[in-house]
């Protein structure tokens, strides 16, 4: 079992000169290796969407089916523990068990925790919240959870205090970021594969009462890869937002073949298109009161009133899955960021799971069951 560094320092989140939908995570950490991989996966998923459209995807893998997929390129996790508070054992639970995928990893922040610690702020579990939730893991009987506050219980209401004060430059906006932390993992591709997919549920307090304000926590995915921007950070995981006239991060440009051009596009938030609608009062713009996901148990349930003093409303995106290309062989970095933003009050968590290299990939954001 290899040593697994965790650092937490100031770092500067900016990276300058770059534009949306490029992105920049917390730099100079140390790292050390891990011998985990990741196991084959049932999914089923014929999902062709190549421009993260909220709209026009059919996807409904539910990952329930006993073939292979003949896309995944299978790995071995019969030996993986994939339950447990070590970094080892994320890895496991992401379902990255080959010992010739990952390279290194690091967990990371560039803020000064209080009230909890670093190590307070990510678990690999078999479950979040009840059993009998919408939250089972999509492979391997577990997943890795990352949080802004503490990762598992119900408290996430100002049990941590990670203050940073630095500026997302990835926001349309300038507003302060809190209790930021990143998973970053250096990877190598098998030589067959041509892309990548992981499956997750983005969780936060702020909705329903903080659509399109300055209270909006992200979580960022940056890929840094040699085929993707020549190796320049890059934000890979977007889709259409849930009111772009009101609030969006970035305009599709030219070129990019993950998204539309022309089109407003979100980066994962509250504002995020895919997000379950949970307000106490109905729900807005057409959405529907129908909850796509039951997150039981979690702490994020939506609330029943406007009482700020009872339960904080919340809710979550269900289930997505951001694909992307790379080239076999190659070595790149993976970063998964999560942050508050504008206060450290409220706290948002990430679901991580079924981390896959592909034969034939897609390239986006799409819901799953």
């Amino acid at each position: 079992m290899h040593h697994v560094t965790i650092i937490a320092r100031m770092v500067p989140l900016l990276l300058a000169g770059l534009a949306p939908p490029l992105a920049a995570g917390c730099q100079g950490a140390e790292a050390a290796d891990d011998d985990d991989g990741a196991a084959t996966d049932a999914d089923t998923d014929a999902d062709s969407d190549a421009d993260s459209d909220a709209d026009a995807d059919t996807d409904t893998d539910s990952d329930t089916d006993t073939g292979q997929d003949p896309a995944v390129i299978p790995m071995d996790c019969t030996n993986c523990s994939g339950v447990g508070s070590t970094l080892e054992e994320m890895v496991c639970a992401f379902d990255l068990c080959d010992e010739n995928a990952v390279v290194e990893q690091s967990y990371v922040t560039p803020c000064n925790f209080s009230g909890c610690t670093l190590e307070d702020t990510y678990e690999a579990v078999e479950r979040f919240g009840l059993a009998t939730n919408g939250l089972e893991a999509k492979l391997n009987g577990s997943y890795a959870l990352v949080a802004s506050g503490p990762a598992t219980g119900t408290e996430h209401t100002t049990a941590c205090d990670g203050s940073c004060m630095l500026t997302d430059p990835w926001s349309s906006e300038t507003y302060k970021t809190y209790d930021v932390v990143e998973w970053r993992l250096i990877l190598t591709a098998p030589e067959a594969a041509l892309g990548f997919r992981f499956k997750y549920v983005f969780f936060s307090e702020e909705y329903d009462d903080f659509i399109s304000t300055s209270y909006n926590d992200k979580f960022y995915v940056f890929l840094e890869a040699g085929s993707t921007g020549g190796g320049n950070p890059t934000v890979i995981n977007f889709t259409d937002c849930r009111e772009p006239e009101t609030y969006f991060d970035f305009v599709c440009e030219a070129g990019n073949d993950a998204c539309e051009e022309g089109q407003k596009y979100c980066y994962i938030a509250i504002n995020s298109a895919f997000s379950d609608c949970c307000w106490y009062e109905s729900c807005p713009n057409g959405y529907s009161s129908d909850v796509g996901t039951s997150i039981a148990g979690t702490g994020y349930e939506c609330a029943a009133s406007s009482d700020m003093d009872g339960p904080m409303s919340g809710s979550s995106t269900g289930w997505l899955q951001t694909s992307w290309p790379i080239d076999g062989g190659e070595t790149f970095a993976v970063t998964f960021h999560i942050h508050d933003t504008s206060d450290g009050v409220y706290d948002s968590e990430v679901i991580l799971d079924a981390f896959e290299f592909l034969k034939d990939p897609d390239q986006g954001t799409v819901p799953v069951e």
